[in-house]
């Protein structure tokens, strides 16, 4: 059995860690936001990653935030594909002071946003 490598040894989850011990057949993500209203059911998925001490670091490390994430952004698009839902990674600094809101469809295209203008962003859903 080959087992999965932890690259980031900051898991937040023994569980985790030990999936990764089942072999790396068996992949498994972990989605971090469901939007939900009752009246409309989900209306996006959104998955975030932070420890990024200001706005130069978070846009410093894009390129290897987003060489890691290839196969979370597929996984992701499929399920927001099934759901017929809009799909966006979030990189935020530590301080919440600054997010880069990605359509997962477009990693490219993206909008800045302070914390209030994320909380109307997440509101308009």
């Amino acid at each position: 059995m080959d087992v999965k490598k932890e690259k980031t040894f900051q898991r937040v989850s023994d569980y985790s860690l030990w999936h990764r011990s089942l072999g790396s057949e068996f992949l498994a993500i972990d989605l971090d936001w469901i939007e939900f209203r009752i009246d409309r059911g989900v209306v996006a998925l959104i998955c975030t990653t932070s420890r990024l001490k200001d706005e130069q670091h978070l846009i410093n490390s894009k390129k290897f935030i987003f060489k890691r994430i290839n196969l979370e952004r597929k996984i992701v698009l499929n399920i927001a594909e099934q759901l017929n839902a809009p799909a966006y990674f979030v990189i935020h600094t530590d301080d919440l002071k600054f997010f880069h809101v990605h359509d997962l469809n477009n990693l490219e295209k993206f909008e800045v946003m302070d914390q209030n203008k994320y909380g109307e962003f997440i509101k308009n859903l």
